[in-house]
């Protein structure tokens, strides 16, 4: 582990259980280190917030590559997660509506066993994402698998990218008239909101 990660991790050490809880489903990329943990809100839930950036420093910051995630900070359930990579750049060819359906349903077992059978899915299509690569514009581009969970009133969602790696993982999402549920792995969200 390298010395600013060391300090990062130091300085946050109620975030540790609920890291190490995540860690045994997440895998960080190849390449990445912890950047930032804050704490925040999601639907008035405590829940600690992980970034993760490029190691080499490029492409960091907001707008940047980064792999971040939310984790409740007492049940440990993991509440969301998103992949930003240039490596998902618009232009690949994507999985199937059926495949999208198969991963997300292997990656939800995992994360939160019978989540799945508790989604009703709304449609699957493809959902793109702009993000800055050396000072340009990237479009990255996943297959959304988008659904609501009726008994909780909320929304969830996968999204597939090319190479069949979870872009982004979403639950809990409240939506009236808009998203009103707190938007912590969106840097457009976090450049205005996040401080």
């Amino acid at each position: 582990m390298l010395q600013a990660e060391q300090k990062v991790l130091m300085n946050n050490l109620d975030s540790q259980p609920p890291l190490e809880a995540a860690l045994q489903v997440l895998s960080i990329p190849e390449g990445y280190e912890v950047k930032e943990i804050r704490s925040g809100k999601h639907n008035e839930v405590d829940v600690w917030i992980f970034r993760y950036e490029k190691s080499t420093g490029e492409n960091n910051g907001l707008g940047g590559e980064h792999y971040s995630f939310t984790v409740d900070r007492v049940s440990h359930k993991i509440l969301g997660v998103t992949w930003i990579d240039q490596r998902f750049a618009s232009g690949q060819q994507l999985p199937s509506e059926r495949r999208t359906e198969q991963l997300a349903q292997f990656f939800l077992n995992l994360t939160e066993p019978e989540l799945f059978e508790r989604l009703e899915n709304h449609w699957i299509r493809p959902h793109d994402e702009i993000i800055t690569v050396n000072g340009e514009k990237v479009t990255i581009t996943g297959m959304k698998y988008k659904c609501y969970l009726p008994d909780e009133g909320t929304w969830a969602w996968v999204i597939v990218g090319p190479d069949e790696h979870i872009i982004t993982f979403e639950q809990g999402i409240k939506w009236e008239n808009g998203r009103v549920t707190e938007k912590w792995l969106h840097d457009n969200w976090l450049s205005v909101n996040g401080n």
